[in-house]
Order: C-alpha cells, then sequence, then structure tokens
C-alpha cells in the first residue's frame, strides 16, 4: 500500500494523477445526481493542488483513480480527510457511465473502506441524493447504515432534494 495504491482482483486504485484530470472532469460531468460545474481548468488544478498536499491523508479532499487491470479509468474515489484526532473520512464515488452496473463502484468502496480503517480511521460517512439509489445501493453492500435524513439540502436549478447520510464503524 505504498503511498496509497492498492488493488482487488479487478481494479487498481491510486492517488490522482494530474494528466488524469481531464478524463475524470468528464466522468464527474456525467453523474446523474451531482455534476460537475467547474470548468474543466479548474478540475485539473483541484487535482494540481492536491498533489502538492504534505500528505495523502492530511485534513481535506483527495481524489484516487478507479482503472481497470488494464490501465483504462473507469471512475474515481474522492476522500475528505478529517484531522487524525477526528479518525473519520467522509467517501464519495462515481463510475464511467459505460462501466456502470459492473460492480466496480461497490468493490473499490469496499476495498478503500479496508484501506482506511486499516489506517486508522474508525468511521467513513457518505451523503448521497434521495434520487440516487445506485449510489444507495453501493453503500449498503458495504454495511453503510443509514443515520440520517437531510430534507431540501441539495439544490438543483429550481428545485430542492434531500440527501440522505450514511455511515460505517470500525467495530460494523
Amino acid at each position: 500500500m505504498a503511498d496509497w495504491e492498492f488493488s482487488t482482483e479487478r481494479l487498481v486504485i491510486r492517488p490522482m494523477r494530474i494528466a488524469e484530470a481531464r478524463e475524470w472532469h468528464v466522468i464527474r460531468a456525467s453523474a446523474p445526481y451531482d455534476p460537475v460545474t467547474r470548468s474543466m481548468d479548474e478540475s485539473v488544478a483541484m487535482i494540481a493542488a492536491m498533489q502538492q498536499r504534505a500528505a495523502r491523508d492530511s485534513d481535506g479532499w483527495q481524489q484516487f483513480t478507479i482503472l481497470g487491470k488494464d490501465g483504462i479509468m473507469l471512475g474515481d474515489l474522492g476522500i475528505r480527510f478529517s484531522p487524525p484526532f477526528n479518525a473519520t473520512a467522509e467517501i464519495g464515488f462515481a463510475v464511467d457511465p459505460a462501466q456502470r452496473g459492473k460492480g466496480i463502484g461497490s468493490e473499490a468502496v469496499e476495498a478503500m473502506v479496508r484501506v482506511l480503517f486499516h489506517r486508522d480511521r474508525r468511521r467513513i460517512v457518505a451523503v448521497t441524493d434521495v434520487r440516487n439509489r445506485p449510489a444507495q445501493r453501493v453503500l449498503e453492500r458495504n454495511w453503510f447504515r443509514l443515520e440520517g435524513r437531510f430534507v431540501q439540502s441539495w439544490r438543483e436549478g429550481d428545485s430542492w432534494f434531500d440527501e440522505l447520510s450514511y455511515a460505517r464503524l470500525v467495530s460494523d
């Protein structure tokens, strides 16, 4: 697990590289309930800034690339690390539309959860749009429990939607 790179039977997961930022932007822009609203240049700058962090798991967001064993980008995992004394991380994920429905999201989340718990995180949280049943199924398959509902907390155009809060403890 040197420098946060690890693999599963089908996937390689590692910190995102600047050269992958454009492809990441396209995948995130296709997300049905949380599409990217920043420009391509802003996405590239965001990944470049993440490369400058003192440590991958220092306080703040870090993007991880999900690759197939053939090196093709399949999606990403976003992890927001809390300060170490909180021992918490938030997880988000997106899978390329052409790759959805193959269990990639579940496999990647499962692997990242194991790594986060191994690296002394004790609580992992996730928040998803109430309409995003595929993301909720990924979390539920990975033993996340529904902890709450944030009413009209997400704005899309002129409409407001609820979000669901999930969590999993190392003891679960």
